[in-house]
């Protein structure tokens, strides 16, 4: 919905992207480049295998930099002043010094017990904990094009090659180079091209004059190299040019919406067709796919002719020749395979199926996969009995336990350090080993989550110490002192960190303007 408004927005307000624009972030992508140089059947490839064409691919680009204009515009529009770096350098910059040692939860609560009468008062204080999981099973009728392929005749398969071949005939593959000035009036970018032509011609190397002259900052670098070309990479004036030259000739001045080129035909191959053995195969499944595709249509209308209003699938499994089956039981978490689908679930325990015990309607789960489900069997979430869950209810009791058991040891200890003892003399006799860290930092790593939380708002004395108590995710207890604690300054920082910062900063303020501004949007 946000990117519908937005890109409703920058239509409206006249955005627009060039097609050169797109063409040279294209051949400068190195996704799609082959030994450094833009591969227009690596393009191509890569496109096909995601299901998309050239033209949804420059579609979906056009969209994403129209809507990153109106991104970037709000985010540069965003400044934090001194001030507001000095108050985020002075919280997020704060040090100390901190000692700390763990009293662990493991090996703790040797001589833990759990009353009875603790237990079962538990379980009537928190009995809707311990409900089972409504579940349900269900028969069903599954239908899949893949299961429709019939064998193919190896003459058709031969047939269908022979045709693929056909079409690589002409099918060639342009090398390009170009020289590109984008920056000049017409007439003297024309004057300057023909005179680079005619440096080309007499022998001066195309690569080096590309080089030093062209203001194409992706392929200046690599002698104007464009790699490939099947016909369709270039704007079309760029295109046509191309094609009228032979190897190693060089075209007069052509125009683009990019600027002005000269085009160089750096090699012309032409694509070869892979054997039929490497294609076999892909063609054979294609075949198949092809037969079986008017008759999965067919059949699947048919099965949610014969299972609506149906009293069961009986009819429609012996009319299509489909295997009734059943499924495990799952719930309204889902269970596994297509059982682990919402629509699946949503359909299994809506009203249809669970209430009126009717077959689902013809449920969709891919365009080769299609699927009708009738209930089989209900359990209701039921009240388990205390001695179902008495043996959980006692681990869970005694791990609280325990855990109180070293929280307040932890407690104890920070008595004694309240009482003047040094920490090391507490850890040593208790057994412990004090970890030292100087010049901690805010969110720094080196010391449990949760305790680099805890010394941050721990309240400090007026000499820059405290001390406290922390319980970790685990159960461990830690006990803990500070001092040295330092204010972070911004003059303190370097240049460079001070910029980070700033940066930082004007991202958080801009986040927070760009939620404002889709807010807007949704709301007018």
């Amino acid at each position: 919905i946000d990117r519908t408004l937005r890109r409703q927005l920058v239509e409206r307000s006249g955005y627009r992207v060039g097609e050169a624009m797109l063409i040279q972030l294209i051949i400068d992508n190195e996704s799609f480049h082959e030994n450094g140089v833009f591969s227009q059947s690596r393009f191509q490839g890569i496109l096909a295998s995601n299901g998309m064409s050239p033209a949804q691919f420059k579609d979906l680009m056009r969209e994403d930099m129209m809507i990153s204009q109106v991104t970037n515009g709000l985010e540069v529009s965003e400044f934090a002043t001194d001030v507001e770096l000095g108050n985020v350098a002075r919280l997020t910059q704060q040090t100390l010094n901190v000692q700390y040692f763990s009293v662990p939860v493991e090996g703790a609560g040797a001589g833990v017990e759990v009353p009875a009468d603790r237990i079962a008062a538990y379980f009537e204080e928190n009995k809707s904990e311990f409900l089972t999981e409504e579940t349900l099973q269900v028969e069903y009728l599954e239908l899949k094009l893949a299961d429709l392929f019939q064998p193919v005749a190896e003459a058709e398969v031969r047939a269908e090659y022979e045709r693929r071949v056909a079409s690589f005939e002409g099918a060639d593959e342009r090398h390009a180079a170009h020289i590109m000035l984008s920056s000049l009036p017409d007439e003297e970018a024309q004057a300057r091209l023909v005179a680079l032509r005619e440096r080309a011609l007499a022998g001066e190397d195309f690569a080096t004059l590309a080089r030093e002259n062209s203001e194409d900052a992706g392929s200046a670098a690599s002698g104007g190299d464009l790699g490939f070309s099947s016909g369709d990479a270039f704007p079309a004036e760029f295109e046509t040019a191309l094609e009228s030259l032979a190897p190693g000739e060089v075209s007069a001045p052509v125009k683009s919406e990019s600027g002005w080129h000269l085009v160089k035909l750096l090699e012309l191959r032409q694509q070869t067709a892979p054997s039929f053995e490497e294609m076999r195969a892909g063609i054979e499944t294609e075949l198949q796919r092809r037969a079986a595709e008017p008759v999965f249509v067919e059949r699947s209308d048919r099965l949610a002719d014969l299972t609506f209003n149906s009293d069961d699938l009986a009819e429609a499994s012996s009319a299509l020749g489909l295997e009734r089956k059943l499924s495990p039981e799952f719930g309204r978490r889902g269970g596994e395979g297509m059982f682990a689908d919402a629509r699946v679930i949503a359909a299994a325990f809506g009203e249809d199926v669970l209430a009126n015990r009717q077959n689902s309607e013809r449920i969709e789960l891919d365009d080769e996969h299609v699927v009708v489900l009738r209930l089989k069997e209900h359990k209701s979430a039921r009240q388990q009995e205390l001695a179902e869950v008495e043996a959980r209810i006692r681990d869970l009791l005694r791990e609280s336990l325990v855990r109180e058991e070293v929280r307040t040891r932890a407690e104890q200890l920070l008595a004694e350090l309240d009482a003047g003892r040094s920490i090391e003399q507490i850890a040593t006799a208790a057994g412990y080993e004090v970890k030292v860290i100087e010049h901690y930092g805010r969110d720094a790593p080196g010391v449990p989550a949760e305790l680099g939380e805890a010394l941050f708002r721990t309240p400090r004395d007026a000499d820059g110490s405290g001390r406290g108590t922390v319980v970790t995710a685990s159960g461990d207890a830690l006990v803990y002192r500070f001092d040295n604690f330092r204010e972070g300054a911004l003059e303190k920082l370097p240049a460079e960190q001070r910029e980070m910062l700033g940066e930082l900063l004007q991202r958080s303020r801009a986040r927070e303007v760009q939620a404002h501004y889709q807010q807007r949007l949704r709301e007018s």
